[in-house]
């Protein structure tokens, strides 16, 4: 019976991608063509629609659905740059710490991530692996820093760069650490971003690291873009800040996952 529960939801959660993924591409759909696509009655679109409402993907509609659009908005780097930039940068500082010389690590594109570079660009010996350009820029020349930069498309918006150029760039690259942010976390949802193709590169840079560090400021909880990059279980340690929620905290430490707070 457990294994029949398990293979329901299991269908309904590949249903819900489906719808998402349709979505992303049309914009719209309508609860006929779903009961078509996905061979099911249109009932039970219904109820998938309800429950991707309720975790505010779409939008429903007389008849069907409408994407969400907010979850692809996105400033950019400029934009956020000095937003709560007293807390990213505490939040990079203590990251920091956790670098020692002699390490290779991973620094993911993002402003707070990018803050790291002002508190390393002096060590004697470190590897960075990156894909974002404003990290390769504050460390390009420095006489302790050895800079592995991948290839890729740059998405401006963000300085990174992505595509299957940056992924396979960094086949057999591994690091010790991986720090990366985030536009958004929840606990059950885990930490995503509004581009796909930047989470793809990400995802690698996590996949070849033996630590993964997150580094997300308050108003990253309780929001979510389109893209997941990671569940939170992939996670090792997480850095934010003290107007971080509580709960959500208690919640990653009952997981095993490591806290600290700025």
């Amino acid at each position: 019976m457990g294994e029949q529960r398990k293979q329901r939801k299991m269908r309904s959660l590949e249903r819900q991608q489906f719808i998402l993924d349709y979505l992303k591409s049309h914009k719209s759909v309508d609860v006929s063509f779903l009961s078509s696509a996905l061979s099911v009655s249109e009932v039970t679109v219904r109820k998938d629609l309800e429950k991707l409402e309720q975790d505010n993907w779409l939008i429903r509609s007389h008849g069907g659905a409408v994407l969400n659009e907010k979850l692809f908005i996105e400033p950019s780097f400029v934009e956020k740059e000095d937003r709560l930039a007293a807390e990213k940068s505490a939040i990079a500082a203590e990251a920091a710490k956790l670098i020692r010389d002699g390490m290779v690590v991973a620094i993911a594109p993002g402003t707070t991530a990018g803050r790291i570079t002002e508190h390393i660009r002096d060590r004697s010996s470190l590897t960075v692996v990156t894909n974002a350009v404003n990290v390769a820029t504050a460390l390009m020349g420095r006489p302790g820093i050895e800079l592995f930069m991948t290839g890729g498309r740059l998405r401006p918006n963000t300085f990174a760069l992505i595509g299957e150029t940056a992924e396979k760039s960094l086949d057999g690259v591994y690091t010790e650490y991986v720090f990366f942010g985030a536009n958004g976390f929840g606990v059950e949802k885990g930490f995503t971003t509004p581009s796909m193709e930047e989470a793809r590169v990400v995802r690698k840079l996590i996949d070849n690291a033996r630590h993964v560090v997150a580094l997300v400021d308050h108003s990253k909880f309780d929001t979510f873009a389109f893209y997941r990059i990671v569940d939170s279980h992939q996670v090792h340690t997480v850095i934010t800040d003290s107007k971080a929620p509580p709960d959500q905290l208690d919640q990653l430490r009952e997981r095993g996952i490591r806290v600290i707070v700025t």
